[in-house]
């Protein structure tokens, strides 16, 4: 998840400095962790963040050498009130790209929310990166996009994410990309299906042009370009072009959705599974007839002469 904050507001950090004595610190070469003690591994954090970091150098390259803040809340009030800005109750992590800062909940609650820490840290790290990169542009780049970013630089991959896709592949109802240019829907399901469509949509992208061409695109955006002239200086059209040309693969790329989304075909599917249920149980019916009229005709040894 992503705020875009240009600023650090002193009343953004009085939830965290308020009781700043019960905090602890850790430093590494680019990255800072403050956490409570017995809530977080310090040394692992700043592990998979200096690793991470080390993976994107066509950016990091670019970009100010200063250090990223990492906070981690032992709560998720505590992560509510850190982080000042509306945020829904299944976020475990918020960026805040411009002022080089990532809150997350501790890693026990990421656990229990089925997300492991490391791809928690990727992600919103992918955030600040990326933001860092294209700030001449980031405050106008369409959500879908940033968060497909996101998900695609950290490698992050949720099996649930498919299978929500293929589900509203079946049933036709995908939101254009456009509806996602703000905001996600506030639902942990909608937005669910939100994060899937980003990332499907980037994942298609490089499918089609390659990496270099995405690439291409995000250079654009570090030149201060939108998002909208950079897909047509590269592809050669723009955003709503994109949208459909995307939405129209779908179909073709999951085609077992599409087949089963026709009403006639799904239908006809039920209708013959009945068929073949009935026809089954007639069969085995008909055995047991069989067997029972053999039985019968065949003559007990008591009763011979």
């Amino acid at each position: 998840m992503i705020q875009i904050k240009s600023v650090v507001l002193l009343f953004l950090l009085l939830p965290i400095f308020s009781t700043a004595a019960t905090w602890e610190s850790s430093e590494s070469t680019h990255f800072r962790v403050y956490y409570r003690e017995d809530t977080a591994d310090p040394a692992l954090i700043l592990q998979i963040a200096e690793k991470f970091y080390d993976e994107l150098p066509r950016i990091t390259r670019h970009i100010p050498d200063e250090t990223i803040k990492i906070w981690v809340c032992d709560t998720q009030k505590a992560f509510q009130a850190s982080v000042h800005a509306p945020i829904q109750d299944w976020a475990v992590g918020c960026a805040f790209p411009l002022s080089r800062r990532i809150i997350i909940q501790n890693p026990s609650q990421i656990r229990a929310a089925e997300l492991q820490l490391a791809q928690v840290l990727r992600h919103e790290i992918a955030h600040v990166l990326f933001g860092q990169y294209t700030r001449k542009a980031v405050k106008g780049i369409p959500l879908w996009f940033v968060e497909g970013i996101a998900i695609y630089f950290s490698k992050e991959w949720v099996p649930g994410r498919h299978e929500t896709l293929l589900k509203k592949v079946f049933s036709k109802s995908i939101m254009p990309l456009h509806e996602l240019t703000e905001k996600f829907p506030v639902s942990s399901k909608g937005a669910d299906l939100a994060y899937a469509q980003s990332q499907d949509a980037l994942r298609w992208f490089v499918e089609v042009n390659g990496s270099e061409a995405l690439w291409a695109v995000i250079d654009k955006l570090h030149t201060g370009m939108n998002l909208n002239a950079a897909f047509g200086a590269v592809l050669g059209y723009n955003l709503d072009t994109f949208d459909k040309l995307w939405r129209e693969s779908l179909p073709q790329r999951y085609p077992w959705a599409a087949l089963l989304s026709s009403s006639y075909v799904f239908w006809g599917g039920v209708g013959g599974l009945f068929l073949l249920t009935y026809l089954v149980c007639w069969n085995r019916r008909r055995k047991q007839l069989n067997k029972l009229a053999q039985q019968e005709d065949m003559v007990d040894p008591f009763f011979r002469e």
